[in-house]
């Protein structure tokens, strides 16, 4: 008899315990719905809350994720957005300019900026223009000191270039790139242009195109079209 009565009160016992794992299992199964449990009830409930966490926490992490890559498109890599309604409320027209600006940026940041005119000798002529980054072009400038147009050209250099200053402008006497005295006389002043160490154009004697006293915009024009700047 003592066997049977501690049987009835196991089962009494197991049923207890299942009414409230079952209870539990529908508190748990509500929890998710709503969002991570604070109170776990009943063992079931445990793991079941555990794993329930477990995916709100990846859920999110892929949140932040997406977040992140939208934020990234734009670039705007150090500001992240806490939600995806501020990114839709960013203003189109400054979000085209700062993508714009971004993307200029990165491009240039490659690019070697010179802003100054470099005096070459025939010892570093060949070297400064085989040496120059990838696709720079080189605006050389061949000139002597006791031509007067010469002088006067010489004199837009430094302006030339600051306003280019992608392209490294160089200047040289003739007779330090062993010019011929013939050449000397009739083809100064003369501008040659590089671009990975090969000539791009030439132009000889500038004055028969643009006269002895061109103004800037004037010469500057000519040596566009003349492609020993570039546009």
């Amino acid at each position: 008899e003592d066997s049977d009565e501690e049987k009835q009160e196991e089962e009494e016992g197991y049923n207890v315990d299942k009414a409230k794992q079952d209870q539990a299992d529908r508190i748990s199964d509500k929890a998710y719905l709503n969002g991570p449990r604070k109170h776990n009830t009943g063992i079931k409930g445990v793991r079941e809350d555990a794993r329930m966490y477990q995916r709100y926490i990846l859920e999110k992490e892929q949140e932040n994720r997406d977040q992140l890559s939208k934020a990234a498109q734009r670039f705007i890599l150090d500001e992240v957005p806490e939600s995806d309604d501020s990114l839709e409320d960013e203003d189109e027209g400054w979000m085209t300019a700062y993508r714009q600006k971004r993307m200029m940026e990165m491009q240039e940041s490659a690019i070697p900026v010179f802003g100054g005119v470099r005096e070459l000798t025939e010892q570093d002529y060949c070297e400064t223009i085989d040496n120059v980054q990838p696709d720079t072009d080189v605006c050389v400038y061949i000139y002597e000191d006791h031509i007067p147009v010469c002088r006067r050209y010489k004199e837009y250099l430094s302006r030339i270039a600051l306003d280019f200053p992608r392209c490294l402008v160089c200047s040289i006497r003739a007779s330090q790139a062993k010019m011929s005295a013939n050449f000397i006389k009739r083809g100064l002043p003369t501008f040659i242009s590089y671009r990975n160490g090969d000539v791009k154009s030439t132009w000889v004697n500038i004055r028969d195109h643009v006269g002895d006293d061109a103004e800037y915009d004037v010469l500057v024009e000519a040596m566009q079209d003349n492609l020993v700047l570039p546009y």
